[in-house]
């Protein structure tokens, strides 16, 4: 076990299930706990009014640029999806999050989106009711908040929440060029945690036809790739926030999960390795961390080695750069 404490969570693992495929049914929970997995992000729910995000399209995922399952696991994939919200109803998700309070021995956290205010106040106060531990607003999916909106789909929708509930709120922020300032008001508002990041937005061609793949439009695209752009993310908003972060995205193994330790985050939420190489994933990720504990000696926890990347950044100004002139000495008859 590698306890964690997160938003008044205590956490058996530094890992969570993250809103998506592997979060969307109640006999999914018992798969996550097996694995060993500190809590589960359940799958988005989204208002009414983006009642079209609960009807996926078929099929809905593609793997491109995989190297075929190499030695049985696949470590370089990119995985191109377009599937929304929870399927069922309001009513359904509110039954679904108790049905996996009842069954789980680990936090639950419920995910929302909408984009009206009071929308978004009635969906958390409704996860709350129904028992979750703490909810994630994907704010930024599929709507990213403009300069004019940003006040009403952003601001107003997180002050919403977070006057009205009880229970930590988490925030999910795209990977946009002004995070760090959304992660910052985000704070502000009154959030417990931010959640770094949603999935970059891609679109991909057939070529033969011209035409653009499964659905016919734009999609999410995940994998091992993301994990670089992410890091990145962490490490900055870590530098101007004082709330813990969840990272996110590309994580395959125990030393991505600590990367993104070291560069801030104090949880890692993991899907698209299990869509790809399954639930055993977890327990891989698990043993990759044990085993670097059990080398690590003089490390007790996970907290001891949060962000000691970011304090080794180089300033910029401070990286040193060759000016392309030969240094001058004894020649070297080897040369």
């Amino acid at each position: 076990m590698l306890p964690t404490n997160f938003i008044g969570l205590k956490l058996q693992s530094p890992l969570l299930i993250a809103s998506g495929p592997a979060s969307h049914d109640v006999k999914q929970v018992p798969l996550a706990e097996e694995q060993g997995v500190g809590g589960i992000v359940l799958k988005t729910a989204c208002s009414d009014k983006y009642a079209h995000m609960r009807q996926w399209p078929r099929p809905r995922y593609k793997m491109i640029d995989w190297d075929k399952k190499m030695n049985g696991r696949s470590r370089y994939f990119t995985l191109y999806s377009y599937e929304q919200g929870y399927s069922g109803t309001l009513e359904d998700y509110w039954e679904f999050v108790r049905q996996c309070k009842k069954h789980a021995h680990v936090p639950i956290i419920g995910s929302i989106f909408a984009d009206d205010a009071d929308d978004w106040r009635e969906l958390a106060l409704r996860v709350e009711d129904a028992g979750a531990d703490a909810i994630e607003l994907d704010i930024s999916s599929p709507h990213r908040p403009g300069d004019l909106a940003f006040e009403i789909t952003f601001v107003g929708a997180i002050k919403a929440v977070t006057d009205s509930v009880r229970f930590p709120v988490m925030v999910k922020l795209a990977a946009t060029p002004d995070l760090v300032q959304q992660a910052k008001v985000a704070e502000q508002l009154g959030a417990a945690s931010v959640t770094l990041c949603n999935r970059i937005r891609g679109l991909d061609i057939d070529v033969e036809s011209g035409r653009p793949i499964l659905h016919g439009y734009f999609a999410g695209v995940g994998g091992p790739w993301a994990k670089y752009y992410m890091f990145k993310h962490v490490a900055e908003a870590y530098q101007e926030i004082h709330i813990p972060m969840s990272g996110t995205g590309g994580v395959i193994s125990g030393e991505d999960v600590l990367k993104y330790i070291m560069v801030g985050a104090t949880t890692v939420q993991v899907l698209s390795v299990i869509m790809v190489n399954g639930w055993g994933s977890i327990k891989r990720i698990h043993d990759d961390l044990l085993d670097y504990m059990k080398k690590k000696k003089s490390i007790q926890s996970l907290e001891e080695i949060r962000g000691i990347a970011v304090k080794q950044l180089t300033p910029h100004e401070e990286i040193v750069r060759w000016s392309g002139e030969k240094k001058s000495g004894p020649r070297n008859d080897r040369e």
